[in-house]
């Protein structure tokens, strides 16, 4: 029978609360997407857009509308005590053909594919409405974080007296995005934050349906969102099986369909057996998420795709061998870091040598003994994990906590040679405190390291997508990488930092452009990077940009089209 209720402790508004919670949506929400639809019609007149790339703008802000309204009625209702919990009898499959069905159609997945798992069967006793609602803010989330040509992965599965529904996308997620990534819209002081799709997954997700999200994005791995839902009437191990894999969109690349355990590592197996490949992922896939290639040159691709924290790669491969694959996974700054156990029936000094110098890491004999693969594949995800946490905190400055130099250089190599692929534009925004000298030397020390901290995060709050990335540059100089982003998304990033920091209103008195702390902004965008060109040439534009910002007065931003 349904069941239908309001939690408790929701009592309702008062005229004058939902007064003012409707001024809050439409002047601080709503309004900034009206804004958007103005700002195009007067670049349409001014000739500065053409009429196709006009139309696509506003059918992308025609999109963002109507997810804004739905969800702001959805948060409506919760503030004013008047949403209630339908519970029913679902199958988890239907839900996830509703979702499906959402974005055979939605811009957001265009020149993407969603790819879902269907789990073990039964029904789970749960609102299909606000489920299919939390499914899709998730998934909706994803996409906007996936490159054009890439997947987003949507499954459920029973574990331990829940279900657990997880959406998944390639690219991992910025530390500062994902601080706040569940955070409402926008903050006391006004500013953007990351939209309300997240906020009202988790708000309903919780709240309302009694289950529990989140999300996990290592370094270098995948970002994975999750929804687990008590269901004790679950069938649980005896249910679980292999499920069906259904596709929107094109045909995938190599792998299985298995459905991974809950927050389980990945692994990829390099095997050109048949045999072996079913072998160990019967071995392994009820702990971890078990991926599999027949060929050298399909590893590759799906190590580039997947980024999986272990590889298992057997040494006799027809065409490119073991020895080479590995060779390049080492060779190439996106997979360099993934451990390589080797699988062979050689076992020469010769061929052990070959292996630790390819960059291998240990030896797992053929014929394959089911304890020392488990025990190897366990302590190589551990040592990994303590070595991804090292690496972390080496990549972050210590100071304001953002990405240090280091882990720019790396990230903007790695965006460039990406975007050179996909031919995507890719912009950066560079920022100097103005005068920050004479607010070192009167301030003191101390103050100083505090106004640092304070502008980092000003940087932090301008990113609009999980892919952007703020950095210290050096001293007092701060970065963002903005890749798939173009000019008006860059100055939109910049805009952003120059009103956070005057919001802020950090006095200065030491400046003599302002009495409160500014910066100078250099703008700039490679529309679609080419072999002919490097990263360097991008780095170089923006320099002589924040130069010419600083050498004109400060407190301004050069470089906007």
């Amino acid at each position: 029978m349904a069941e239908s209720r309001t939690p408790p402790g929701e009592g309702a508004m008062t005229s004058q609360a939902c007064r003012e919670a409707l001024e809050q949506v439409f002047f601080h929400d709503l309004l900034n997407l009206v804004e958007g639809l103005d700002g195009i019609a007067w670049r349409l007149l001014a000739a500065r857009a053409t009429p196709e790339a006009a139309a696509g703008q506003l059918r992308d802000l025609a999109c963002r509308l109507v997810d804004e309204i739905q969800n702001q009625r959805i948060l409506l209702g919760v503030d004013a005590g008047g949403l209630g919990v339908d519970r029913r009898e679902v199958e988890p499959s239907t839900v996830l053909e509703t979702v499906r069905a959402i974005f055979a159609q939605h811009q957001v997945a265009e020149g993407r594919r969603l790819e879902l798992r269907q789990g073990p069967a039964g029904s789970l006793a749960t609102d299909p409405v606000l489920l299919t609602r939390v499914l899709v803010n998730l998934v909706k989330n994803a996409f906007e974080a996936t490159p054009e040509g890439g997947t987003v992965r949507l499954w459920h599965e029973w574990r331990e007296g829940r279900r657990g529904f997880l959406v998944e996308n390639a690219r991992g997620m910025a530390p500062a995005v994902a601080a706040r990534i569940f955070e409402r819209g926008a903050d006391p002081g006004g500013r953007p934050g990351r939209g309300l799709g997240t906020y009202s997954a988790r708000l309903l997700g919780e709240r309302y349906l009694g289950g529990e999200v989140g999300f996990s994005s290592p370094p270098g791995g995948p970002t994975r969102f999750f929804l687990w839902l008590p269901d004790p009437a679950s069938g649980g191990g005896a249910q679980a099986g292999r499920e069906e894999t259904v596709l929107m969109g094109p045909e995938p690349g190599p792998g299985d369909g298995c459905a991974p355990p809950y927050e389980a590592d990945t692994l990829l197996v390099i095997d050109d057996s048949g045999t072996v490949r079913r072998l160990l992922g019967n071995i392994l896939d009820r702990q971890y998420r078990v991926l599999t290639a027949a060929s050298g040159e399909e590893g590759l691709a799906m190590a580039l795709e997947h980024a999986p924290d272990l590889i298992l790669l057997d040494v006799m491969l027809p065409g490119m061998d073991g020895f080479a694959v590995c060779t390049r996974l080492k060779a190439d700054s996106r997979t360099r870091e993934i451990p390589v156990l080797f699988l062979t029936v050689l076992s020469g000094e010769g061929d052990e040598m070959r292996a630790l110098e390819a960059g291998g890491i240990d030896f797992i004999p053929k014929p394959i003994s089911h304890a020392v693969l488990c025990a190897r594949v366990r302590n190589q995800l551990a040592l990994k994990r303590t070595q991804d946490r090292l690496r972390t905190l080496s990549l972050l400055d210590g100071l304001t906590g953002i990405a240090n130099r280091r882990r720019f250089d790396q990230y903007l190599e790695m965006e460039w040679q990406r975007c050179t692929r996909s031919g995507h534009p890719l912009s950066v925004v560079m920022g100097d405190v103005d005068f920050f000298k004479a607010y070192n030397d009167g301030y003191g020390h101390g103050q100083g390291d505090e106004c640092l901290r304070r502008v980092a995060h000003i940087f932090s709050l301008a990113l609009r997508r999980p892919a952007d990335l703020a950095a210290r540059y050096g001293g007092e100089e701060f970065v963002c990488i903005l890749p798939e982003t173009d000019a008006d998304g860059a100055r939109i990033v910049a805009e952003q930092i120059m009103v956070g920091l005057a919001r802020l209103g950090l006095p200065h008195a030491f400046s003599s452009v302002a009495g409160q702390v500014t910066v100078s902004v250099g703008v700039a965008t490679d529309l679609r990077p080419s072999v002919g060109r490097t990263a360097r040439h991008l780095m170089e534009e923006v320099d002589s940009r924040l130069y010419e910002a600083k050498r004109t007065g400060r407190n301004r931003i050069v470089g906007l089209t």
